[in-house]
């Protein structure tokens, strides 16, 4: 059964016995190169993926002049919870600190200081619950430039890589775990440069929007 893996280098195959995947390394014998397995492992789940069939939140588009985009935008459970918990928790905390000095005219500012953590807490609780109402995320090619956004209604960025049919598509760690779990996001390699993006997208949506890119660049 020959190897699934390819060299980044010398595109010879290499043997499962020279990929260690709890150090994230793999060894070609041809070259002598050694390169991070994540990088040229299959994407998991990639051979079950049916671009006709995304999974839930995920939307591909056609066009003639844009060409292919993916979209994806999902509200979260959990939003259900942070609402109320929000009102209420940020509510009697802002008024308490804030708002009676509003009321009486006065300007504390022990009180004002002691307030920064709530203050910043409320401004990313708001923050993150606008992004699960309103959020989404775009991924599009065309003319040979990738491009990655994330956006809340007209807020949002976006960041942009030119790659051709030797781009490596892959799921790789991200920086940042969520309930104690490492996370991963999709990276995009193409001669030196590097996009990574997607960390917060569910792991069943994120491996078909990285099989998805990773055909749609190969057949431009």
């Amino acid at each position: 059964m020959s190897s699934p893996y390819q060299c980044q280098s010398c595109g010879a195959a290499i043997a499962l016995a020279d990929v260690n995947v709890a150090n994230d390394i793999a060894l070609c014998r041809a070259c002598g190169k050694t390169m991070p397995f994540s990088e040229i492992a299959p994407i998991p789940g990639s051979e079950n993926v049916d671009l006709a069939h995304p999974p839930k939140g995920v939307r591909i588009e056609e066009s003639p002049i844009h060409g292919r985009s993916i979209t994806y935008r999902k509200i979260p459970l959990v939003v259900l919870f942070l609402i109320p918990f929000t009102a209420a928790w940020s509510g009697f905390s802002m008024y308490g600190i804030y708002g009676s000095q509003l009321k009486k005219g006065e300007f504390d500012l022990a009180s004002s200081l002691f307030g920064l953590p709530f203050l910043i807490g409320t401004v990313f609780l708001v923050s993150f619950i606008l992004f699960c109402l309103f959020g989404r995320w775009r991924i599009g090619y065309s003319g040979g430039v990738l491009a990655a956004s994330m956006q809340v209604g007209p807020i949002g960025w976006t960041r942009r890589l030119v790659c051709d049919k030797s781009a490596r598509v892959s799921i790789r760690p991200a920086k940042w775990q969520k309930n104690n779990v490492p996370q991963n996001l999709i990276q995009v390699e193409c001669q030196g440069n590097t996009l990574k993006f997607g960390s917060p997208i569910p792991d069943e949506a994120k491996a078909f929007i990285a099989e998805a890119i990773r055909r749609t660049i190969g057949n431009s």
